[in-house]
């Protein structure tokens, strides 16, 4: 009897299809690379069967054309890119369908309604009248129907004040880890490893995890929750949107955590040496100018920045 179609595959072959997708993702091969890739498709079956899958993976996810998702990869920085080799390759080894890889893979977000990119922000008003703003690196799915308004949030944060629809259909934010309704509300949703962050300012919210007791939130207050879990409840922070306004609000925040946030308003890496990751940061500093900002550090604290190049600082002591 043949092996069924989403049977696991083994760990060699997979290290072996993963290297052809690397160079795939590369750029058009060579004829000699070419040439050696065929005989490897024809040298088992199981070769052919594994690189069949991953185009399966790249090409039919949320009917993304197999170029257009080709060409998202080839664009995304080395991390991503890793990352994403990472989950196919476990997909590739595990065996299975393209589901659990549909929310996590790049070009849902390149391919998303509405996106951000870093250093950038927007606002939007919606068909019901809701308005939705977006920070640095976000992208959203906005999804209204005659039975519901519902935004998914794919990646980074938004901050959105609810309209009021006529035709009183829900409004729900869903992210990876559950569902949001708002119920006439101004409330913001950051997307964190491992879950979502929720900060309410005005009305009533519910948060809904895929697999655990649904919770309500009051204005003034904020949670966190992943898909079968839900955190203490605790003070809202109004400067957690402050980046609405083109702000990045500190009050004796640690240096590491500052530089975290501005990083998201940044192409490249920005790294904090763990010698000067503890102290204390108070101010107002503008996202517009991130080069600035890192200036105004080096004035108020015992810093110094140290620009391999652009895109690669790093803060250490003075």
């Amino acid at each position: 009897m043949s092996r069924a179609a989403d049977a696991p595959i083994a760990p060699a072959i997979v290290e072996q299809a993963s290297h052809w997708l690397m160079l795939h993702w590369g750029g058009q091969l060579d004829a000699a690379q070419q040439a050696r890739f065929q005989a490897w498709q024809a040298a088992d079956p199981e070769h052919y069967r594994a690189w069949q899958r991953l185009q399966r993976l790249q090409g039919t996810l949320a009917g993304v054309p197999a170029g257009t998702a080709s060409q998202v990869l080839r664009e995304q920085p080395d991390r991503r890119r890793r990352q994403t080799l990472k989950l196919l390759a476990t997909l590739l080894l595990v065996g299975g369908t393209g589901y659990t890889a549909q929310a996590q893979l790049p070009w849902r977000e390149a391919m998303a309604d509405l996106r951000t990119a870093p250093g950038q922000r927007s606002q939007h008003t919606l068909a019901d009248g809701s308005r939705l703003a977006l920070n640095s690196g976000s992208a959203v799915d906005i999804r209204f129907s005659e039975h519901e308004r519902r935004i998914r949030l794919l990646t980074g944060e938004l901050l959105l004040d609810s309209g009021q629809d006529p035709a009183r259909r829900p409004l729900i934010v869903e992210t990876a880890a559950g569902e949001i309704q708002a119920l006439g509300t101004r409330f913001s949703v950051y997307e964190v490893e491992g879950g979502s962050r929720v900060e309410l300012y005005e009305g009533e919210l519910e948060l809904r995890p895929r697999q655990a007791t649904a919770m309500r939130l009051q204005a003034g207050q904020k949670s966190w929750f992943s898909a079968v879990h839900l955190g203490p409840t605790e003070s809202a922070d109004a400067n957690a949107i402050a980046w609405n306004d083109g702000r990045l609000v500190a009050e004796r925040m640690p240096l590491g955590q500052f530089l975290g946030e501005l990083s998201r308003h940044r192409r490249g890496v920005l790294r904090c040496d763990p010698d000067v990751a503890h102290l204390p940061l108070t101010g107002v500093f503008p996202l517009a100018d991130t080069d600035r900002v890192l200036v105004a550090l080096q004035q108020s604290l015992p810093v110094e920045v140290h620009s391999l190049t652009r895109y690669w600082v790093t803060v250490g002591p003075r």
